[in-house]
């Protein structure tokens, strides 16, 4: 998803607490390892489920379960407390269906949530949610039809809700200075038989060339004068993708081996999504693949630093010579004199992708980009990062030409472990540290004692337990510490619920 929020409880003191072991070292130390193997098996798991699903529905599941949680974040952000709350018991539901391995449950009781946080919806608009618009993430410019199609995520309460509907496509430019003009079309759904029983249902549009670049396509399903916005999607739109899309799989052949260099390690992340894209497969969440294919050009076959960066930011992968590190990253331009950086630590299950597309639809990004401050989001699978802070930090600083004045470490569930684990093995150049809705082991040391820490947690959250004894710990090795707990949030929400207090902290942090 988008990597959706959903992730693995990273403290093995809340594994302890529920299957009634003390809480000791070595009983922790038991648990951990007993997480990291369960957690490695429903990786496994999962994995296999995504893909047979995939092809059965035709759908990435993962992207689908994304879009959900970005649309139910977007709404939460603008509701009221009392609205938020009506919503936190069936999103505790939804992270028990995920970990169920039922997708299309979970999707349904994201929809749910999102749903119950809206005034006394329609039958209508509760069946529309279970749908979605799919399309291949490439077309070229020359190409005239699009193909694509109308899916049902999860079962509909009534299979006869979709007759007399029709649905209205768009598909508009994102750039805003792009002079090229949306396009629409009318798809009616009126069936001899049950339309919905005909899902999923292709369909091909007539478009004509088109300019290159990144473009929305957009759904809304009308019926009866009803109408209701359902889930779609992005095309990226390339000049001459046939023989560019060559160039990059021949430039792959041809450099398998490791790359030393930190460039040549990021065109090789960007060929093999590019190729995978090409092939027709989607990713976890709307990638600028135009973007990326004029970044992975220039790294290859011209000049590394001419690569342009997104607004959608910059993917890169770091290498110390031995280890490569995914990233993704805002970068401000230009550079600030005394810049600042946060990394930002996902949680399990996750990716580089959610403090961008979730944790409140990526609004640590917009919070960051308004304060003008570098940000940092490493992958790290349950083996944990390939390259330290530490290590990443020179390797970044030497990328953009800067020296940050201020470093912090952001993380929740799994991230706020490892924010803890990053801070405890090196404090030099720590400014502070945030840990949401998980904890960690700090290790105590005369640096630790001043560098600031942030604590918070959600009153249903399953890392609460966690988060206070992280709390405690460190107030007990004399650190700063600042502990919060949102009611009625729990372990998903927490990071969207908490933002404008832990961005308080970081600003006032020197």
């Amino acid at each position: 998803m988008t990597s959706i929020g959903f992730v693995m409880t990273p403290c093995s003191n809340i594994a302890c607490e529920r299957v009634g072991h003390p809480i000791d070292e070595r009983n922790c130390f038991e648990m951990r390892i007993t997480n990291l193997v369960c957690a490695l098996i429903v990786s496994l798991c999962m994995a296999v489920l995504l893909g047979q699903q995939s092809m059965a529905q035709e759908a990435n599941l993962r992207y689908e379960l994304g879009k959900r949680v970005q649309r139910y974040e977007s709404l939460w952000e603008n509701s009221s407390p009392e609205v938020r709350a009506a919503s936190t018991a069936t999103m505790e539901r939804a992270v028990q269906e995920f970990f169920s391995f039922n997708l299309s449950g979970a999707a349904k009781s994201l929809d749910a949530a999102w749903l119950s946080m809206q005034k006394e919806p329609s039958g209508f608009q509760r069946n529309a949610a279970s749908l979605s618009v799919s399309a291949p993430p490439l077309m070229d410019a020359n190409q005239t039809k699009l193909e694509l199609y109308l899916m049902s995520i999860y079962p509909a309460s009534n299979v006869d809700w979709l007759d007399s509907a029709s649905l209205e496509l768009t598909l508009s430019p994102i750039s805003k200075t792009d002079a090229t003009k949306p396009q629409t079309k009318t798809v009616d759904l009126s069936f001899s038989n049950s339309a919905a029983s005909k899902l999923p249902l292709l369909i091909e549009w007539e478009l004509g060339k088109r300019e290159a670049g990144e473009f929305e396509l957009t759904a809304t399903l009308i019926q009866n004068g009803l109408k209701a916005r359902i889930v779609g999607t992005r095309v990226s739109v390339l000049l001459d993708r046939q023989p560019r899309i060559e160039a990059v799989s021949d430039w792959l052949d041809n450099n398998k081996r490791t790359a030393k260099a930190s460039s040549l390690c990021t065109a090789r992340l960007l060929g093999k999504q590019l190729q995978l894209a090409d092939r027709g497969k989607g990713s976890e969440c709307d990638l600028p693949l135009d973007s990326w294919l004029s970044e992975f050009e220039s790294i290859a076959f011209s000049r590394p630093e001419q690569r342009p960066i997104s607004p959608s930011g910059r993917w890169q992968v770091f290498t110390d010579g031995k280890a490569e590190q995914v990233v993704r990253m805002h970068v401000p331009v230009p550079a600030p004199d005394k810049p600042t950086l946060i990394f930002a630590f996902h949680g399990a299950g996750g990716s580089e992708n959610m403090f961008f597309e979730t944790y409140g639809a990526g609004r640590l990004i917009e919070l960051a980009k308004a304060r003008n401050w570098f940000v940092v989001c490493p992958r790290q699978p349950l083996t944990g990062l390939s390259l330290s802070a530490a290590a990443m930090l020179p390797l970044i600083e030497t990328e953009f030409g800067v020296s940050f004045d201020r470093v912090f470490l952001v993380g929740h569930s799994m991230g706020a472990a490892q924010a803890i684990e990053q801070v405890s093995k090196s404090q030099e150049r720590i400014t502070a540290v945030a840990a949401v809705g998980g904890g960690g082991n700090p290790k105590r040391t005369g640096a630790l004692e001043k560098i600031p820490f942030y604590v918070a947690a959600g009153e249903r959250d399953f890392g609460k337990g966690g988060a206070k004894r992280l709390a405690d710990s460190l107030k007990a090795f004399g650190c700063q510490v600042k502990y919060s707990e949102y009611p009625d949030v729990e372990h998903l929400t927490i990071v969207q619920a908490c933002l404008d207090e832990l961005f308080t902290f970081l600003e006032r942090s020197k």
